[in-house]
């Protein structure tokens, strides 16, 4: 009873009686622009997609006491995370199972039970049944166990701090989900011994566009930023016209998973800071920290890490790509301040779906637990000024995606397709540390090419 049973579908076909095997074209690698709006297609996304795989939904950070809980939604359906009295974090369906009520109304706070307002019912932080109003009276000997009829629970595990939830028991392991990747996300957000923890709630907009707009960029498109975010040039002073300013020669890894990086190239950035003086990986990352690290924490980062790892950490460390299917990941040292000074930022963010036409962006920003208020702030400025709601980074990308989304709607453009024509292939630079393929030695559409490979896979009922 705590496990949803999947949707039964026809086979993978459209009402229109289109296989969605034949919405993807392998050989000439092209994807029917009707995929980005498509309600037939939404309504299996749901089934193959949002409730079979490892959604990201918070940080452990955000849930530090028990009865601290958020809500979230996975596709679809609402749920709560809390934290019990064990400790252990909870994923609950957020519908009464008594008539489908919404049980918790509020987005974040602490509770030592849950309780549906319609009719009462109780519920306690595992999910189980707390009690039920008049239960001998109104439903005397009829009332199944009350072990049965508790919120609907998914499986929760929790990678670098990340949340992630699933509701398929038959899905593999966390560990599996992420493959090779794994490697990369531990870089990125295992990094001092207390870890990190979110800079306040998450900021959460919504976006008129289908989620896949977002997912499908932050799965390695490099390409859009030397001409959309000029503006991030001329505050930096830069020519973002450069190829190499813009990170289209940096390192690209995919996984068969469908999640990918960018490992940003900074041997133009340590040779412009050094003078000319070939700097070590030790002098590199205390002259520049890792993203959300203060620099009297630097020596925890340097003792986690092997001697390859400080290497990669100091030459093209892992900065900005995408967990399948909706996460993106940002991690750089360099985003501007108001006044034109670098500054560190990490994050992630989800495209959560709200319907096949509007997503929620969400977004969480991350510091060493142990940063001072004088770091944080830096943090803070450097982010509202780049990136989210007010942000012109997220400003321009969120000017685009809506218009992908207008624009396949269209009966023409539903018969056109999206071209990934470019691949560079599979070329690790020599020693490269990590797994996954690694696309050099310029960027190319390799990595959004495995994010759809991968959607098709599941959206086909091959994976």
């Amino acid at each position: 009873m705590n496990q949803p049973e999947l949707i039964a579908t026809s086979g993978g076909r459209l009402p229109d009686g289109t296989s969605v095997a034949d919405l993807i074209d392998r050989e000439r690698r092209e994807v029917a622009m009707r995929v980005m709006s498509d309600p037939a297609i939404y309504q299996l996304e749901l089934e193959r997609i949002w409730a079979r795989n490892w959604i990201v939904l918070a940080h452990e950070s955000e849930m530090p006491e028990p009865g601290d809980f958020v809500t979230r939604k996975i596709g679809d359906d609402p749920v709560i995370l809390t934290r019990d009295t064990n400790g252990e974090i909870r994923c609950l369906l957020n519908v009464c199972p008594h008539r489908g009520a919404t049980v918790c109304r509020t987005d974040a706070g602490n509770n030592k039970l849950f309780r549906c307002i319609y009719h009462g019912w109780a519920f306690n932080l595992d999910g189980s049944v707390r009690g039920i109003p008049f239960r001998e009276q109104m439903y005397g000997d009829c009332t199944e166990d009350l072990g049965q009829v508790g919120l609907r629970r998914a499986r929760v595990e929790v990678f670098a701090g990340i949340v992630f939830v699933c509701w398929d028991e038959s899905a593999p392991p966390l560990r599996d989900y992420l493959g090779e990747f794994g490697y990369y996300l531990d870089l990125m957000f295992n990094r001092t011994k207390r870890g990190l923890e979110v800079l306040g709630p998450p900021q959460r907009f919504v976006i008129n566009a289908n989620w896949k707009t977002a997912a499908e960029q932050f799965g390695g498109d490099g390409y859009h930023a030397g001409q959309l975010h000029r503006f991030l040039g001329a505050a930096l002073g830069v020519n973002m016209s450069d190829p190499r300013v813009g990170q289209m020669h940096a390192p690209k890894v995919s996984t068969p998973e469908g999640h990918n990086i960018i490992c940003f190239d900074l041997e133009d950035m340590f040779a412009m800071i050094g003078g000319g003086k070939e700097l070590s990986p030790l002098e590199r990352i205390n002259i520049l920290p890792p993203p959300g690290v203060p620099p009297q924490l630097v020596h925890e980062v340097v003792e986690s890490l092997g001697e390859k790892e400080l290497k990669l950490m100091t030459s093209t460390p892992p900065s900005n790509g995408g967990l399948f299917p909706n996460v993106g990941l940002w991690n750089t040292a360099y985003n501007p301040l108001p006044d034109g000074r670098p500054a560190p930022f990490i994050s992630f963010r989800t495209y959560v779906p709200v319907g096949v036409d509007k997503f929620e962006f969400c977004m969480w920003v991350l510091v060493a637990r142990d940063a001072d208020e004088e770091y944080r702030e830096q943090v803070r400025l450097a982010t509202s000024f780049t990136q989210g709601a007010a942000g012109f980074i997220e400003g321009d990308d969120g000017e685009i995606w809506p218009g992908q989304y207008q624009g396949s709607k269209g009966f023409i453009a539903r018969q056109s397709t999206m071209k990934y024509w470019a691949l560079a292939g599979n070329h690790p630079p020599e020693g490269w540390p990590g797994g996954g393929n690694v696309h050099t030695p310029f960027s190319k559409d390799d990595s959004q090419w495995a994010w759809w490979t991968r959607y098709f896979e599941l959206m086909s009922g091959k994976a």
